[in-house]
């Protein structure tokens, strides 16, 4: 989904009210106030709040793909770019209300279903990448099934928002995230992979 510059600025900072407060705390009046536009304005742009969600979610996943195919590019191998995504993932984990995912499954299921789309098809596909190109550098073990790993991978992030299994009061989602991928890649990593873990955490 291409989206043209303008509408680049005012999607990311609807985008914005959403991770701050959450989905079904703001109402359209809110998104008009901080566009300093008319509500009559805003829904000649968008239909409604799920068309709204729907337009803001196509072009957070269109700039999530951009930026992890230059991310995969500009990582000198697997590990590092392991790391340079728990960065990037924990800067939008700090920003984010912790029952966005509730929201969207809850009240916006096409919205919802976009997300796990992409998650099915271009995340899983990279995560796949990634293991393939790290046992090719030597820095994963040999021994695991690559898709099953993926697929165990990508389930268990989804978990990570669970309120009941990790409540936010308990757990910063950033120090739960961190944790659970250092947890990832010594499952998965070679000895030369572990030593290489080792010295950038030294």
């Amino acid at each position: 989904m291409t989206t043209s510059a303008q509408d680049t600025v005012w999607l990311e900072r609807v985008e914005s009210l959403f991770m701050r407060y959450g989905i079904k705390s703001i109402t359209m009046d809110d998104v008009a106030h901080e566009l300093g536009i008319s509500k009559k304005t805003l829904y000649q742009m968008v239909e409604s709040k799920d068309a709204l969600v729907i337009k803001v979610l196509g072009h957070h996943i269109s700039r999530e793909k951009t930026q992890c195919d230059w991310l995969v590019k500009e990582s000198a191998n697997a590990i590092d770019e392991i790391f340079t995504i728990m960065d990037t993932n924990s800067q939008e984990l700090a920003q984010m209300k912790t029952n966005i995912i509730n929201d969207l499954q809850k009240y916006h299921r096409d919205a919802w279903l976009m997300i796990r789309n992409f998650q099915y098809d271009f995340v899983l596909k990279i995560i796949c990448e990634n293991l393939t190109r790290g046992r090719k550098e030597g820095y994963y073990r040999d021994e695991f099934d690559i898709e099953i790993v993926a697929k165990l991978h990508l389930s268990t992030a989804f978990n990570l928002f669970d309120e009941q299994l990790f409540p936010a009061a308990s757990t910063p989602k950033i120090t739960l995230f961190k944790e659970y991928m250092m947890h990832f890649l010594h499952g998965i990593v070679s000895a030369k992979g572990l030593a290489y873990i080792k010295k950038k955490l030294s």
